[in-house]
């Protein structure tokens, strides 16, 4: 990771095994300013899912119902059903912060009601786009990880490249290892 004077957070959730639905342990409260010096709101744990294909924040009646929030707008969500369905419906919004693994915190969030299955809360491209997102699946396990804020491109294309470039020598056949053997050991003798 680059230098940078702000501070930086992040976590990386492991799962076992390889997985096609990316859950963290995450905290939601009412929406409040951490820099207030106020008290900040009771926040309960729920799971969610990230969902690099949502636009938007869903959280679910249950996370609504425990923190007693209360509605601060309304948007329109198409949100894809059984069978690939798309509905769309007219949604309640409310302004919340999510404490992610880490105490990684997203403040103010305009999440809509959804029913979801699976998690309570579906981590959107509105949470996402604050940072560096990442999915690996090394030795069979896929690990999340998430920091923010973004610090630097993760470009998979340069990292190869660099790799390449720096151990190419691996690469060689063995044919090729003695070429390049002898080459060196007749420049050596021409430099003497």
């Amino acid at each position: 990771m680059k230098y940078t004077q702000n501070p930086v957070f992040g976590f990386t959730q492991p799962h076992d095994g390889i997985t096609n639905v990316l859950i963290s342990d995450i905290v939601v409260t009412e929406a409040f300013d951490p820099k207030s010096g106020l008290q900040p709101p009771t926040g309960k744990p729920f799971k969610g899912i990230w969902d690099t294909g949502a636009s938007c924040t869903i959280i679910n009646s249950r996370i609504i119902s425990e923190l007693n929030l209360k509605p601060s707008g309304k948007t329109n969500v198409r949100a894809v059903g059984n069978g690939g369905k798309v509905n769309e419906y007219l949604a309640d919004t409310f302004s919340i912060n999510i404490v992610l693994p880490n105490k990684v915190t997203i403040v103010g969030i305009v999440a809509a009601k959804g029913e979801l299955s699976g998690g309570d809360a579906l981590i959107g491209m509105d949470i996402i786009t604050n940072g560096d997102f990442a999915i690996t699946n090394v030795n069979g396990k896929t690990k999340l990880s998430f920091r923010t804020p973004s610090v630097e491109e993760i470009d998979f294309v340069k990292e190869i490249e660099e790799y390449k470039s720096r151990y190419k020598h691996l690469y060689y056949s063995n044919d090729e290892k003695r070429r390049i053997r002898n080459r060196r050991k007749t420049e050596r003798r021409k430099n003497r």
